[in-house]
């Protein structure tokens, strides 16, 4: 089992603004108007309640900011100007636990805070009725089938000076704007390798469950008509979770932490369990999994060095390639041993023979020594680089502690051998 964060590995990680939601009214992003109030006021909200920055078409940040910084200028508005007209007096950072990150900025003569993330975490803190959050929640969920990331956005007037995560209650709704990470063209193709070769793929992510089954079917994960989420996840204990980490495939609304339960209730079942990460609480799922794979460019220190290995590209299709590297070397290497051992064992016969029949011993060490490296060493090279069989990535994985060589797959005497045994 290869368990795999969706954004950035099966993605290409370039979020862009596809749609907003304001007043009701579901607007694309090419007709979006800045002069519309409404529609101006969300657009500021997102800029800045952010920490991204794109200049010169060079972008810093987050890539779900920086789509929103590169809305804004694609609408028409500066986020320079944005930020030095209304300065940040203080902030709460996003963490993935609370998903949500609020600023406190001066417009004017007025202190506003403004307040960005998840949806469903926001809905019982804005000041909304029951019918508007209906509306919200159905806006949502359209918006996530499309596999659209959906942010939902408040505010509200503020007079002291340092912001409080008591302070994020009491929000006025601004809007939603929904963002597009479209898949990689190789993810499908390497998702569909795994299945074959036997490797389950398990989509794990922050997005909401029905943007992460929505990518799930783009990609042909198996079970992508239902998701557990985080929340299910932490009312579980270890036998439940276990029994539900082999009929989910995809898990949505997720924080790090859970990740090393699931690897802890997926090698419970006697899965061999690859983790994928970036951040430092990726740190402990790695160094539990089998496999610990951390991400090169997104990947924090403390998580390279938790892993087993490095992707350079951040890129799941790189790991299907890496199985099948794996299965290659493993393949070469038995056949490197299946050749020299004949080889060997020829030798010593001869030698051992003729000490019975009692004659001279027709190899000398020297001898020895020049026949390996003339033949045993040099002929093994050719078999060392040998291409991939054509089925490596379409049998099952090998069973955890089989033998290297066994006479049953690798010397069959015809099609229906039977009896083999280990040696």
């Amino acid at each position: 089992t290869i368990v795999f964060d969706k954004t950035g590995t099966l993605t290409q990680n370039k979020m862009t603004v596809r749609k907003i939601v304001v007043q009701d009214h579901m607007i694309a992003a090419n007709d979006v108007s800045p002069e519309n109030p409404e529609e101006q006021e969300l657009i500021l909200a997102s800029v800045l309640c952010s920490d991204a920055t794109c200049q010169n078409g060079t972008e810093i940040g987050d890539p779900t900011e920086t789509a929103l910084v590169r809305f804004a200028q694609d609408c028409g508005l500066s986020d320079e100007e944005m930020r030095s007209s209304h300065a940040r007096i203080s902030e709460i950072p996003f963490d993935s636990d609370r998903k949500l990150m609020s600023t406190l900025n001066q417009c004017g003569d007025v202190r506003k805070m403004y307040t960005k993330g998840a949806t469903d975490v926001l809905l019982d803190r804005m000041l909304v009725s029951e019918a508007e959050k209906q509306e919200i929640v159905k806006q949502v969920e359209e918006l996530s089938e499309q596999g659209l990331r959906v942010l939902c956005f408040a505010s509200k007037t503020f007079s002291g000076d340092v912001l409080d995560v008591a302070d994020e209650n009491g929000l006025n709704y601004l809007g939603l704007i929904a963002e597009m990470d479209p898949p990689r063209e190789e993810s499908k193709q390497a998702v569909a390798e795994c299945k074959s070769a036997g490797i389950k793929p398990v989509m794990i992510t922050g997005d909401h469950p029905q943007t992460a089954m929505s990518i799930g079917q783009m990609l042909g994960i198996t079970n992508s008509s239902q998701a557990m989420t985080g929340y299910q996840l932490e009312h579980m204990d270890d036998a439940e979770l276990a029994k539900a980490a082999v009929e989910y495939d995809i898990f949505a609304r997720t924080s790090p932490e859970h990740k090393l339960r699931l690897v802890k209730a997926l090698q419970d079942n006697g899965e061999v369990v690859g983790m994928t990460g970036d951040g430092v609480n990726d740190a402990p799922a790695l160094r539990q999994a089998d496999v610990g794979i951390a991400m090169g460019i997104k990947g924090t220190e403390v998580t390279k060095e938790a892993a087993d290995m490095v992707l350079t590209d951040d890129n799941f299709a790189t790991i299907a390639s890496s199985v099948k590297e794996g299965r290659r070397v493993y393949d070469n290497l038995k056949k490197t041993i299946l050749f020299i051992m004949p080889t060997n064992l020829a030798q010593g016969l001869l030698i051992i023979i003729a000490l019975l029949a009692g004659n001279i011993i027709p190899l000398t060490p020297v001898l020895i020594l020049w026949m390996n490296m003339a033949t045993s060493a040099t002929l093994s090279f050719g078999l060392a680089f040998e291409a991939a069989e054509r089925n490596a990535m379409n049998r099952p994985p090998r069973k955890t502690g089989q033998h290297v060589i066994t006479i049953h797959n690798q010397w069959p005497l015809h099609k229906h051998t039977v009896g083999c045994k280990e040696f």
